[in-house]
């Protein structure tokens, strides 16, 4: 995604150990944070809600505003849905002319959260639960499972940061891990792409990152798909950004850079055709976390 503390009680924030990658994939971790969205309503002691013209400014050329809404930011208990207990819903909806409080008009409306302030960490295996849109075949829908670094507002902005994208999807039969840093960003060369090959990407999966000193480890069911290593990003003289803390961000993008690049999409949307508008028209599409887990 671009671009753009963990919680060890309501007052303190935890500061995960440092630990070699190898050792940390394997080693018994213990639980510090965790969320399963089990309440009537979005946890705000745990979670904050952006609004696209108020704490977000629009990025990537994404068709969406994020708003705080019970339209696009929901728990969902229906046990139909296959989530041990409630679900987080991410919901776009189709609202045309929607003024944003910067005065910016859009099509569209959706959902996006993040742990900034109240849960951030250096190191440690964080996962989470997903349920992709159903089919997962809406090309340009961007929904997406990543971390960004805490000093993005404290004098490293963007891509200096850093950035580990542990689920990112398109619309495509497949999901993508990456990480952004001060000289890979956007079209990063540190990306995989994760097949389904025999499954589908609509199902529920978890997806995992082990970060580490060392490099950072991505796994799909406990399936490792992609290790970047500190060695390799610095030998090419380029600079490892994953020695401060992390927080957390779910979101639902619709349309922008990452699915343009990947659809040549441009009308009626960037990125986002008209196919998939009539999808989310409907208020078919929707995104589901069943839990999310930080481990140390």
């Amino acid at each position: 995604m671009v671009r753009k503390k963990l919680l060890a009680s309501a007052a303190a924030l935890a500061v995960l150990t440092a630990v070699p990658l190898v050792e940390a994939s394997a080693a018994p971790r213990a639980e510090v944070f965790f969320d399963d969205f089990s309440g009537t309503e979005l946890d705000r002691s745990k979670w904050t809600v952006e609004v696209t013209g108020e704490n977000f400014g629009t990025v990537n050329q994404e068709q969406q505003a994020y708003v705080d809404s019970p339209e696009t930011i929901y728990v969902e208990h229906d046990p139909a849905t296959g989530a041990e207990n409630g679900a987080l819903a991410l919901h776009p909806r189709y609202k045309p002319g929607t003024q944003a409080p910067d005065g910016q008009t859009y099509d569209f409306i959706s959902g996006r959260v993040k742990t900034q302030d109240k849960v951030e960490f250096t190191y440690g295996s964080y996962s989470a639960r997903l349920k992709l849109p159903e089919g997962a075949t809406g090309s340009g829908l961007w929904p997406a499972w990543w971390s960004l670094g805490a000093n993005i507002d404290d004098g490293k902005p963007w891509p200096d940061c850093g950035e580990i994208d542990v689920m990112e999807h398109v619309g495509e039969p497949w999901t993508s891990s990456a990480i952004h840093g001060p000289e890979y960003h956007g079209d990063t060369p540190f990306t995989q792409r994760q097949e389904f090959a025999g499954g589908d990407p609509a199902d529920w999966h978890v997806y995992r990152a082990d970060w580490a000193p060392d490099g950072i480890a991505f796994f799909v069911d406990d399936v490792e798909t992609y290790r970047i290593s500190r060695q390799e990003i610095e030998s090419r003289g380029w600079t490892w950004a994953y020695d401060d803390p992390q927080f957390l961000i779910l979101n639902f993008a619709l349309g922008g850079g990452y699915p343009n690049g990947v659809n040549g999409v441009t009308e009626p949307y960037f990125g986002l055709p008209q196919s998939t508008v009539d999808r989310v028209a409907t208020g078919e599409v929707r995104y589901l976390v069943d839990w999310v887990r930080v481990e140390q």
